[in-house]
This record gives structure tokens, sequence and C-alpha cells, in this order.
């Protein structure tokens, strides 16, 4: 899953490569969460919630979040991440998931026009 998460998320990601950005570890954390949660929002019949991480994970795509780099650091939180939305039940995932309407709500990198 961290495979298709990570494809999904850094799709073009290459370290060698000048103008690229480094990703921050709170940003792609609440990326993760987004669309972790858009599926498991999906899976249980959470429309309301769906949509406002669904909406806010396809903004930070379009505002450029794929051509970022990920660090060794950032992976391996990544990593934990997933292991522990995982082996959590579905009260704990919930509250996980949480997190991520928090970030949909409060995220700074996707800029809005004044």
């Amino acid at each position: 899953m961290k495979k298709l998460l990570i494809a999904g998320l850094l799709s073009c990601a290459v370290a060698g490569q000048a103008s690229a950005e480094n990703l921050d570890q709170e940003t792609a954390l609440g990326m993760a969460s987004l669309m972790i949660c858009t599926t498991f929002y999906a899976e249980h019949d959470m429309q309301i919630e769906g949509v406002i991480v669904g909406q806010s994970m396809m903004s930070h795509k379009n505002a450029g979040i794929e051509e970022m780099i990920m660090s060794k650091e950032t992976s391996q939180a990544l990593d934990q991440y997933m292991k522990n939305f995982q082996a959590a039940n579905k009260e704990q995932q919930i509250k996980i998931c949480d997190g991520a309407i928090k970030f949909a709500r409060e995220s700074t990198f996707v800029k809005v026009p004044e």
C-alpha cells in the first residue's frame, strides 16, 4: 500500500532535480492522511468527511505536491504512519482521519488567491 501511496503522492520526484522542492514531513503525512482517509470514508459511507478530504487532496495535487522530493526521514515517518493506521481499529482510524480533516482545513500548502 505504501508503494501505491508514494507513487500517487510523489510520482515524479527525482532526487537530482535542481528545481524540485523538498516536501516537509508534516505536509507529506497530511497528504497521506487525505489519500488514506478518502478511501476510508468512502468505505464507511461517511460522505461529508469524504468530500472534505477528497477536495483537499485534489487541491494539493493540483498545487504541485507531486513534483516535490521526499527525504529518507519523511519516508520513514510515512512508513510508521501507514503501520499505525493499518494496526488501528475502526474507532482509532476515525480519530486518525479527524487529523486529515484538520489538515484539509488548516494546510497552507495550497495558496488561496486573494
